[in-house]
């Protein structure tokens, strides 16, 4: 059906994103840096006599124009999959996103990762757990060749270590293909029109065979397990040397069988990230699974098994610290194998290559480099380490307890999947723990089918198996204390990479769910820790100087007591949320609406507005040139975080505003959950001098707008120029942002302020103006009415609206009251629901929410 109003409809942007791993799916909609095929067309929607018809154009076609002549971005590009262009070749990564830097990037981690091992080796060794330094008198050049001659004496790859290394690798790769285990199906592949792989797992078996076989090594003298600890440089020279020949014959024996995948043709690069995606032997030994479960964990308890055994030689005894590891090590190595058949639809197997990150990681990385924990246990005498009994005991029930939430956590997301493909296997494997699966689990649909999980540990906190895998890594540096910095080696590297993986995850899955994962977010707003466990009420929160103020105007519908409304955040020009700001935000929430208006520089005073006279116009462009960038930038996040936060919100929100407030709108719009935004004359855009230090990065970030972009000017402001209109424009048409430009003849700045505007006010233009916002909203945003409560209307013979704001203040713990009537007749002019009777605009008290930690939401009083 053909939507009313004249503003032409452009298509759909397909948004950028960095490729991470996810809970739910693995999409990555990213751009190639070897893009061989240029895209000749696109597909737009045009409008038809009562119907929208969807067709193909030719490229120079699907640019429209507005009703004042300038172009519409129109643009659609292709949907790009994990790299991969739909009908295009699948050896050919099309993205254009690089992990890590680059070329540069990965080169110097080939090079820097195998350096470090050998210095945190050589500290734990030789320097007592410190870090080795340079003796008094020492060159540079000198200290270096010390270092290289303990490497050749105490890690020289000899006959022996390279025995022990690659019996035990073969040794589990026979384990892999002769052992009992189970088959299932992997994640259909897109590039192959999805197709599924199947994946045997044994890993339960190879596992338990292993322990026991090395336990019979040992006791019966064949092979010490201290042995490991004895041979432990020369083992990491072994695993190193083999990391990098096993990505050689990797990626050039991909070449050479033509199986490469997703290549990018910068040969360093894909040599890291690898060039086949499911690398297999005997059709039957997948690799990548091969690598991921058994090697790096099966060593690593190996390792410490060595560090239990060499104790007990030594002393007698196995210290609670080594056993503390024991179980930690254990634990994880056990949680790999009997939930090995969870993994094939892990990112890991799904979507990375088999290259020299996985291979050299697997190999070396992750089994020698975790395990400076264990080496500083085994060099060491208890007595140096030893905890108070009773902080072990807590410790030890502390990790119980949040291995129990991991586990289960994994189990229910991973056990989920697989009853939603049909291939849900019980497997009685050690241990059983209560709540590992969901019946009828609560879900959110997206728009292409793709469901989200929102039940079990996932409706608690976002996140929270990484919050557990973070709590081990910190464990296994505490049991060792803090005389070496080599054990918090693990736990530092781990909480940069889980944080950064965290926040790529939930970048991504914001693109790709849309507004299925804001409605996740809003169900679940808390990340990494539970409500339960962190709630803070505001009241007590006095220690936070700096209190933001948000007036919110919310709309009721008579009869419909369960509508869901968007949110809009309402952005004030210098002077903060004055009355005109205040009867537009109300404007918007008669059409449906929930309005957030927050104060923008509660930094320097309190949320009342200041006046329009010379004085304090002085005084807020001061306080708008004072202000961080980033603290604007907080302010518009926690609004729309607010909005999130509502059960009433649908979990849809836009912005606008004017004025300054226009600027703050386009750059709430760089928040990827604000899916729509309309600026009425923003200021600074064109010069870039908002903000401390007058130098933003508005436009430089125009690219980050995911949503749909209004941009309204009046001709004749001179506020922003001609060539500052035209810079904006460019920049947003070279950004390939979706958007429309209006410039209105005869209008200048500040034409839809309806008081004190010195004749600049037009109630003509600015209705036009406000029906395009309308527009914009109504087909982005939308409304959930929900289903009506069956009960008759009652019509009074006089009907007086009360609008009632509450002015509470966030820097005093009293507060005061305002309360204004609008009689009904004032709102006659505002589009009504056909479905309406009576349409009733309440306005709840404002919301006073602090400036919080990064990356916690806390719950709104």
């Amino acid at each position: 059906m053909e939507r009313p109003g004249f503003i032409e409809t452009p298509g759909r942007r397909v948004t950028r994103s960095s490729a991470v791993a996810s809970e739910t799916n693995t999409d990555d909609t990213s751009d190639s840096a070897v893009d061989m095929v240029r895209r000749s067309k696109s597909a737009t929607r045009r409008r038809t006599s009562g119907k929208t018809k969807t067709e193909d154009i030719l490229e120079e076609e699907a640019k429209t124009v507005a009703t004042n002549g300038h172009t519409i971005s129109t643009e659609k590009k292709p949907r790009i999959v994990d790299g991969w262009e739909e009908g295009k070749d699948p050896k050919v990564d099309y993205s254009g996103h690089f992990e890590f830097g680059g070329s540069w990037g990965v080169l110097s981690m080939m090079i820097g990762f195998p350096i470090l091992m050998y210095y945190m080796w050589i500290g734990a060794v030789y320097y007592d757990g410190k870090f080795p330094r340079a003796s008094e008198g020492q060159s540079t050049l000198a200290f270096i060749a010390h270092l290289a001659n303990l490497v050749y004496v105490g890690a020289f790859p000899s006959i022996k270590a390279w025995t022990i290394y690659w019996v035990f690798f073969l040794f589990e790769g026979a384990c892999y293909l002769l052992l009992p285990g189970i088959t299932v199906m992997g994640r259909p592949l897109p590039h192959l029109g999805g197709k599924q792989l199947p994946y045997y797992c044994s890993a339960v078996w190879s596992f338990y065979t292993s322990i026991l076989l090395a336990l019979t090594l040992h006791f019966t003298g064949i092979f010490k397990l201290y042995t490991i600890i004895d041979e432990f440089g020369s083992l990491m020279s072994v695993a190193i040397i083999s990391g990098f020949l096993v990505s050689f014959v990797a990626y050039y024996s991909a070449l050479a069988r033509g199986a490469q995948h997703r290549m990018t043709g910068y040969p360093i690069y894909d040599f890291f990230m690898g060039a086949e995606l499911n690398p297999r032997m005997f059709g039957i030994l997948d690799f990548k699974m091969f690598f991921e479960v058994r090697l790096p964990w099966y060593i690593l308890l190996f390792v410490t098994m060595g560090a239990a055994a060499r104790q007990y030689e030594v002393y007698g005894y196995v210290s609670g610290e080594v056993g503390f590891l024991l179980m930690a090590h254990f634990l994880y190595a056990n949680a790999c194998s009997k939930g090995e058949e969870c993994i094939v639809s892990t990112w890991d197997m799904y979507y990375e290559k088999w290259g020299f990150m996985l291979i050299f990681w697997n190999l070396a990385g992750v089994p020698l480099s975790y395990c400076h924990c264990t080496i500083y246990l085994a060099n060491h005498d208890p007595a140096t380490y030893h905890w108070n009994r009773y902080f072990l005991t807590f410790l030890y029930i502390a990790y119980l307890f949040v291995y129990w939430v991991w586990d289960t956590t994994n189990s229910q997301k991973n056990r989920y999947r697989q009853q939603e493909r049909g291939t849900m296997v019980f497997r009685n494997t050690f241990p059983q723990l209560p709540w590992q699966t969901l019946e009828n689990p609560k879900t959110i649909t997206a728009e292409d089918g793709s469901k989200i999980l929102v039940d079990g540990w996932y409706g608690k906190a976002r996140k929270i198996h990484y919050t557990c895998d973070l709590f081990f890594a910190l464990n296994w540096g505490l049991i060792t204390g803090f005389k070496s910095p080599f054990p918090w080696f693990y736990p530092v590297f781990f909480a940069c990479m889980i944080s950064h993986r965290a926040l790529r995850d939930i970048e991504r899955c914001r693109n790709k769910y849309g507004e299925a994962w804001l409605e996740y977010e809003r169900r679940v707003p808390y990340l990494f820790i539970p409500a339960t466990l962190m709630t803070v009420h505001l009241e007590y929160s006095k220690f936070y100087v700096d209190w933001m103020s948000i007036y919110v105007f919310h709309p009721t519908i008579p009869g419909y007591p369960k509508a869901r409304f968007p949110g809009v955040v309402v952005f004030s020009e210098i002077y903060q949320v004055t009355g005109p700001v205040s009867r537009f935000a109300r404007q918007i929430a008669g059409q449906g609406y929930i309005c957030a208006a927050p104060s923008s520089y509660h930094e320097f005073t309190g949320p009342e507005p200041l006046e329009y006279n010379a004085e304090d116009t002085d005084k807020g462009n001061e306080w708008k040139v004072s202000k961080k960038l980033a603290a604007y930038d907080e302010d518009a996040s926690l609004c729309v975080d607010y909005l999130l936060s509502l059960p009433t919100c649908t979990g849809r929100v836009g912005a606008t505003g004017m004025c300054l407030g226009g600027h703050l709108a386009y750059r709430c719009a760089l928040d990827s959950r604000v899916k729509a935004a309309v600026c009425y004359f923003a200021t600074d855009i064109h010069s870039k001098t908002l903000a401390a230090g007058k130098n933003d990065d508005s436009l430089a970030r125009a690219e980050d707008i995911k949503g749909e972009l209004i941009m309204i000017f009046g001709k004749n402001d001179n506020h922003v120029p001609p060539e500052g209109r035209d810079l904006i424009r460019k920049t947003l048409q070279d950004k390939g942002v979706l958007f429309s430009f209006y410039e209105v003849a005869w209008a200048q700045h500040a034409f839809i302020r309806d008081e004190l505007s010195k004749g600049r006010y037009d109630p003509a233009i600015t209705k036009v103006c406000f029906e395009m916002l309308l527009e914009l909203f109504g087909r982005i945003l939308k409304l959930d009415l929900g289903e009506h409560d069956g009960r008759e209307l009652e019509i009074e013979d006089q009907y007086i609206l009360r609008d009632e704001v509450y002015v509470v203040s966030g820097r005093e713990s009293e507060s005061e009251e305002e309360k204004v009537d609008y009689p009904l007749a004032e709102m006659s002019q505002w589009r009504a629901f056909p479905f309406m009777e009576s349409f009733q605009t309440r306005t709840e008290p404002r919301a006073v929410v602090p400036r919080l930690p990064v990356g916690f939401v806390f719950p709104q009083s």
